[in-house]
């Protein structure tokens, strides 16, 4: 990280006490237990992006039977010694990309992917093959980088919406940092395209319907321009109604710096 995205010293030994501990795998599972209700001890899991490993091992020491997809070489095999040293199967990481899943139609319970979108030429082909080994009820997590957001997440620096990369590049040297990641491993996924992508290929976005019932929901809402804007959505016929305020809903999240969704594929 140092080297090639510029980061300090004190962010890099955050990052690998934070993949060493499994803190962020921890934290993710814990919420969708308790805000999504998964149970990971009667599940089948898959990690798609599983970089080195902390999401499949931490899914296995909860119960789950869980297994990775990975392309990266290096990456796979750090992912197969970890889960190797804890007494698992080695072979649950699978040394391949998300484009093509090793999996049969229908067989798993829940899919993750963690900042894996905005890598990819195209997220298109992964997100509906993680639809396609989802069981009916079956749900995914998905988290990637949005570049309609004004900050650069790998490189921890201020960022101009959708700025082109040769432009990118040269902001990057201007301040002493080497615009190689950039140029190689990102691409520019936004908010609106993974939304418009989920949709087309089936998804519930259980985000966005959630999200729209914490907006009508007037005992939630606190402030009073907000309390109006609940009761003039009220008035509206039913299909305005829910049209305005998923537009509200997508509004609010186009420019936030990641994007987080809950996915279901339908029953």
């Amino acid at each position: 990280c140092k080297r090639q995205l510029g980061w300090s010293n004190d962010g890099c030994e955050e990052r690998v006490e934070k993949e060493v501990s499994r803190e962020i795998p921890k934290s993710l599972f814990d919420s969708q237990e308790e805000r999504w209700g998964w149970a990971l001890s009667e599940a089948k899991l898959l990690d798609v992006g599983a970089g080195q490993g902390g999401g499949v091992l931490e899914a296995l020491l909860r119960g789950a039977d869980a297994y990775g997809v990975e392309p990266g070489q290096e990456f796979a095999e750090l992912s197969r010694l970890r889960l190797k040293q804890e007494g698992f199967d080695s072979e649950r990481i699978c040394k391949t990309g998300g484009e093509v899943l090793p999996f049969p139609e229908n067989s798993l319970d829940y899919a993750i992917s963690l900042q894996v979108l905005e890598h990819v030429k195209d997220p298109c082909p992964i997100l509906s093959e993680i639809f396609r080994v989802l069981k009916p009820g079956g749900e995914a997590h998905i988290r990637c980088e949005n570049y309609l957001a004004f900050r650069e997440k790998h490189y921890k620096v201020p960022w101009f919406p959708l700025l082109p990369k040769q432009l990118g590049s040269l902001y990057l040297k201007a301040l002493g940092r080497d615009p190689s990641f950039l140029r190689k491993y990102v691409f520019y996924s936004t908010y609106p395209q993974i939304v418009r992508m989920s949709d087309r290929i089936g998804f519930e976005n259980l985000t966005i319907e959630r999200k729209k019932q914490k907006l009508k929901d007037k005992e939630s809402i606190q402030r009073k321009s907000a309390r109006r804007l609940a009761h003039m959505i009220d008035q509206f016929p039913r299909n305005m109604g829910e049209k305005v305020t998923e537009g509200l809903v997508h509004l609010s999240n186009a420019f936030t710096t990641g994007i987080r969704l809950q996915l279901r594929k339908p029953r």
